[in-house]
């Protein structure tokens, strides 16, 4: 099936009884079994750098009472709970929220990412606020504490719970690891498909997340020079008050307009200042979390066609088994029709599930963009009227 015959907005077949959620495996040993989801609400109330590392204060509460926890985390803490929620579940056909970029705080990495958005000849530095780390960081865990897989594991509550963080180990991920599951993917992802349902999800799932992606960047695109116009403002807004040593009679009246041309002029650089930083913090936001999530919506496809291509290759096995050893085949096909059947399962409600969550949060994040923008030009539009107001007295 070509790009051609389906477009990336492919609606979602029902699948029976969406609203029932999978345990995905829950196992006694590893999970807390009673109240709904989600037992926590969380937030990550600053982000403060520390030596070589960033602390991000969090703050939990348990649904059900309220009185908060605050604990400590470092970025490496919520890598090493991140490999724990997927390792010690069963993930075949989960969607599992996408971790967050690892965040960027030493001096160099600043500078470049100054230089990137105010352009390169500019000496001043944006200041560290880490107000979307914080940001990304609270969604995830919200994410993980609704979800039916990941959100009664024990490991969430330590994190969440216990005041020094848990004791994490370095993983592994060596480059033939990473070349090997490269090879695979490229050689397994244009597997035919035998279902057609899921067929249209590859299909979709690889257009989709080029177009997600591509809207991330172009929107960042579209901020960086937003904010490289208000380093322009402030550079204009302050060469015009330079301009401004004479007091004598004859300069005097210029010098009046000339300073409230400074004043509108600044007026202008706060307000685009104001409205860069909300586009962050909104659209900008929910399209760079649309982007990392359609990965995870390829790799679980990716990990039902794995389990297709076992269950195909059980099925021809089967059939060319030899009298002795056709018990043997008959039960290995046997399990992969199963572990594939329970892929498909979890991955049509994990898909119901995203699509919903897809569109609502994509649907507040252009509501919040809209507003802070009315906001914004309101404010900008005020303070703009009078300074014109101020420089027709003067005249």
């Amino acid at each position: 099936m070509s790009n051609d015959e389906e477009s990336p907005t492919v609606p979602f077949e029902d699948s029976d009884d969406p609203d029932q959620e999978d345990d995905g495996g829950f196992t006694q040993d590893v999970t807390i079994n009673t109240g709904t989801l989600p037992l926590f609400r969380v937030s990550v109330t600053e982000a403060v750098k520390d030596g070589l590392s960033l602390q991000f204060t969090i703050m939990a509460t348990r649904i059900e009472g309220d009185r908060g926890l605050v604990v400590s985390r470092q970025f490496e803490d919520l890598e090493w709970l991140h490999h724990q929620l997927v390792a010690g579940n069963d993930t075949e056909g989960i969607i599992v929220p996408p971790l967050p970029m690892r965040p960027e705080f030493d001096p160099k990495s600043a500078e470049s990412k100054t230089k990137k958005q105010l352009g390169s000849d500019c000496n001043i530095l944006r200041p560290d606020d880490f107000d979307l780390e914080c940001k990304a960081v609270e969604k995830y865990l919200s994410l993980m504490l609704s979800h039916q897989t990941f959100g009664r594991d024990k490991n969430l509550e330590t994190f969440l719970c216990e005041k020094e963080a848990p004791v994490r180990t370095k993983v592994s991920k060596g480059i033939m690891g990473w070349l090997s599951t490269t090879i695979d993917s490229a050689r397994k992802s244009q597997h035919k498909d035998i279902d057609d349902y899921f067929g249209k999800q590859r299909v979709w799932a690889v257009e989709y997340t080029r177009v997600s992606r591509e809207a991330s960047l172009n929107f960042n695109k579209v901020t960086q020079s937003q904010w490289r116009l208000t380093s322009g403002l402030q550079h204009l807004s302050t060469s015009l008050s330079a301009t401004l040593p004479f007091k004598d009679d004859s300069t005097r009246a210029v010098n009046k307009l000339t300073l409230k041309f400074a004043e509108a002029v600044e007026s202008s650089r706060k307000g685009l200042e104001a409205v860069s930083q909300t586009d962050e913090k909104t659209l900008g936001f929910e399209l760079d979390l649309l982007a990392r999530y359609m990965d995870s919506v390829k790799e679980m496809l990716f990990q039902r066609t794995c389990l297709m291509i076992v269950y195909e290759d059980a099925c021809k096995a089967l059939e060319k088994a030899k009298p002795q050893k056709k018990q043997a085949a008959e039960e290995a096909k046997i399990a992969a029709e199963g572990a594939y059947a329970h892929c498909c399962e979890n991955a049509k409600k994990e898909l119901k599930t995203f699509m919903r969550q897809r569109i609502l949060t994509m649907q507040d994040g252009l509501v919040a963009f809209t507003e802070s923008q009315i906001r914004t030009s309101r404010d900008v539009y005020s303070n703009l009227v009078q300074v014109l107001k101020d420089v027709e007295a003067e005249a």
